[in-house]
């Protein structure tokens, strides 16, 4: 990635429209709030491949078995500030 840093797993990010991508060059329309599983590098700089649960779905007393719900591009830079705890 950018060598920026990224939120680690837990770590809850809301991404608004145009901030995620649910495929390569197709533009989010809709505001999400995200649990952090994991973050890796995508082809495109601008953004990396996250995967995630919803909120709801991290609960210790959610039953979602599944390592994780969403895989989404979101913006690196949303990334490094919800990192550096600049946004939620």
């Amino acid at each position: 990635m950018t060598g920026r840093p990224m939120p680690g797993p837990g770590t809850r990010v809301s991404v608004r429209p145009a901030e995620w991508q649910p495929s390569p060059g197709i533009e989010g329309q809709t505001y999400h709030d995200i649990v952090i599983v994991s973050v890796h590098e995508s082809h495109d700089p601008r953004f990396a491949w996250v995967y995630a649960h919803g909120p709801d779905c991290a609960w210790r007393s959610a039953d979602c078995t599944r390592p994780f719900c969403f895989e989404v591009l979101v913006n690196v830079d949303v990334l490094a500030a919800a990192a550096a705890g600049e946004r939620p």
